[in-house]
C-alpha cells in the first residue's frame, strides 16, 4: 500500500499557496490543496503585506532557505516553501511563498494534513493510480484532466490535484492529490477536503 501523507519527505510540498487574490479554482488558489490545510493567521497577513512585490531573496532572508522550491508545469508560477518557524513545535507547519515573474505575490501558512478520511475509496484510487504515469492516471481515475500540475525544484518529481468532487458518496467536497516517484510513477494518492484547506483565498 502506498506511504502515507504524513510520511512524505517529497513535499514538504509544493505548490504552495498563498493568500492571493484568485480564487480557490485558480493555479494559486489550488496549490495549498498540495501542502496541506490553511492556517488562518494575522502573522501571514503581516508577512504578505512586507513581502508582496519584492523578489525570491527577500522570502529567504525572512525564513531561511526553502525546503522546496515548485514551479507549475506549463505555467509562470512557483512556490517556495520554507519551515513553520519557532512556533511550529511539531514540525508540521509550512510557510508557503507564491512568486510570480520573479516577485513575491503572496504568504501563506499551511498544516500538513494527513487524509485519514474516506479509506475505502482512497483505497480504490490507490489501486487505480498506484505504480502509473501521469497520463496513465489520468486515463484510470476517470476525473478529466488535472487541474494543476507542478514540478519540485529539488527532487524534480511531480505532483497533481484533481477535482473529486463529482465522486458520489464522500462526504464533503474533496481534491484528489497524487506524487509520483523520480521515476514518474504514482506513489500516493491522497483525499483533501476542499472547504478545509481552502485557506483564505488562497494556494502544492
Amino acid at each position: 500500500m502506498m506511504k502515507t501523507y504524513g510520511k512524505y519527505s517529497y513535499m514538504v510540498m509544493c505548490a504552495g499557496l498563498v493568500a492571493l487574490a484568485a480564487g480557490c479554482n485558480s493555479p494559486a488558489g489550488m496549490a495549498v490543496q498540495l501542502v496541506g490545510k490553511a492556517v488562518d493567521s494575522v502573522e501571514t497577513q503581516k508577512y504578505g503585506d512586507e513581502l508582496e512585490g519584492q523578489p525570491p531573496s527577500a522570502a529567504d532572508a525572512k525564513f531561511g532557505q526553502p525546503n522546496d522550491v515548485f514551479a507549475e508545469v506549463g505555467g509562470s508560477r512557483k512556490w517556495r516553501v520554507y519551515p513553520g518557524g519557532a512556533t511550529d513545535v511539531l514540525g508540521n507547519e509550512r510557510y508557503v511563498v507564491e512568486i510570480s515573474r520573479e516577485r513575491i505575490v503572496g504568504v501563506t501558512k499551511e498544516k500538513l494534513d494527513s487524509s485519514g478520511i474516506d479509506l475505502a475509496r482512497k483505497l480504490l484510487l490507490d489501486q487505480k493510480a498506484e505504480g502509473k504515469s501521469p497520463q496513465e492516471c489520468e486515463a484510470a481515475l476517470g476525473l478529466g484532466r488535472p487541474l494543476l500540475t507542478v514540478r519540485s525544484e529539488t527532487t524534480n518529481t511531480l505532483a497533481q490535484l484533481y477535482d473529486a468532487r463529482m465522486i458520489e458518496g464522500i462526504g464533503s467536497p474533496k481534491y484528489c492529490r497524487l506524487k509520483f516517484d523520480p521515476q514518474e510513477r504514482c506513489n500516493e494518492v491522497d483525499l483533501v477536503d476542499v472547504a478545509a484547506s481552502a485557506g483564505s483565498a488562497p494556494p502544492a
